[in-house]
């Protein structure tokens, strides 16, 4: 019987173990390969937390709902074959340069398949806590990563630690001048999933780049860590489909192919991390 009791012990531990990772907020990276979550444990975990916040109205106003798509998506989003000539995506492969904050972390494993699916070769640099002032104090450094990834497209995710920034004028040179270092390669600014109210950064960044160049994650409804500030993986997942969805529409000054992936890739794909000192 003690044998028995060894071997179940022997195979919970892993599972167990599999089981944290899969529901933890954080990644694991060896060598520059991404360990994946089990996606099972994902959606049990949501299926039983939406059911949780249906039958315990206490907790409603602290219930952080799901991710989603404005109910009005249709008059947000134009169908691809509904976009006028000259609009229409860019049907080759891009080498995309995505960088920014910690938010580049959450949307890559999305965007990855993405990527894949549309024959893009995607490079993500994610420099956790930065700021457009330390993107901006520090160009040569973009610049060699642009050497690095060859882009012809930019994808920038910033402003998730500058969302009560009160010296917006310092804050839009800032994006003026990582603009100018991207040399006018198509690019596209990603809003961060705020969760302050009224948010000065973001109509900053969009002061400056324009709104067809500006996706405004503020409208959006997500699942948040342990931190309340950062989306679970899953939020983030369906945070990169309307990213998508965007990306390819008339409503971007550069739509690209993004065809939603018929199926999930493995995960990998260029990448590079900066942590604070």
């Amino acid at each position: 019987m003690r044998e028995y009791a060894r071997l179940i012990l022997v195979l919970l531990i892993p599972l167990l173990l599999v089981s944290a990772y899969s529901v933890s907020g954080r990644l694991l990276n060896f060598n520059g390969y991404t360990v994946a979550k089990a996606r099972l444990w994902q959606s049990t975990l949501s299926e039983w937390r939406n059911c949780f916040q249906d039958s315990t109205k206490a907790d409603e106003v602290h219930a952080v709902p799901e991710m989603r798509l404005q109910e009005d998506t249709a008059s947000v989003f134009l169908p691809v074959d509904t976009l006028v000539d000259g609009d229409m995506p860019d049907t080759c492969g891009k080498r995309i340069l995505f960088f920014g904050d910690s938010m580049v972390e959450g949307l890559s494993m999305r965007f990855s398949d993405y990527a894949h699916e549309n024959g893009h070769d995607l490079y993500t640099v994610c420099w956790y806590g930065s700021s457009t002032t330390g993107w901006a104090s520090n160009l040569d450094t973009l610049r060699s990563f642009l050497r690095w990834s060859e882009a012809d497209y930019v994808v920038v995710s910033l402003g998730g630690n500058e969302l009560r920034a009160k010296d917006l004028g310092y804050r839009a040179e800032n994006i003026r001048k990582i603009q100018d270092a991207l040399d006018n390669r198509p690019t596209v600014w990603i809003a961060p999933p705020s969760w302050v109210k009224n948010p000065t950064i973001t109509e900053v960044i969009c002061s400056v780049v324009g709104s067809r160049r500006y996706f405004d994650s503020t409208r959006l409804k997500f699942n948040r860590g342990s931190d309340n500030m950062h989306p679970t993986f899953g939020s983030s997942s369906r945070w990169m489909d309307s990213i998508a969805v965007w990306l390819s529409s008339a409503q971007t000054a550069h739509p690209i192919r993004m065809n939603v992936p018929s199926r999930t890739y493995p995960r990998k794909w260029n990448k590079r991390f900066i942590f604070p000192d």
